[in-house]
């Protein structure tokens, strides 16, 4: 799969009510686990992933303007 093809697998997924659904119940999960005994650099990784899942759409858009640049 190029480069090109999972940009927009990615953006399609993130775009998804199924994506944001699974991300709420992420984000609870976290919550519930900051109040636990869990250390703190395990939620911030938890955290991360998330944040760096939800760049997904600003990649694609980044992509597609670098495109239409051209």
């Amino acid at each position: 799969m190029k480069n090109k093809d999972i940009l927009i697998e990615k953006y399609e997924l993130i775009c998804s009510a199924e994506y944001q659904k699974i991300r709420q119940f992420q984000l609870e999960n976290i919550l519930k686990l900051s109040n636990s005994e869990t250390e703190p650099l395990i939620i911030k990784g938890m955290l991360k992933t998330i944040a760096d899942t939800d760049k997904w759409e600003t990649d694609f858009f980044t992509a597609q303007r670098q495109i239409t640049k051209k």
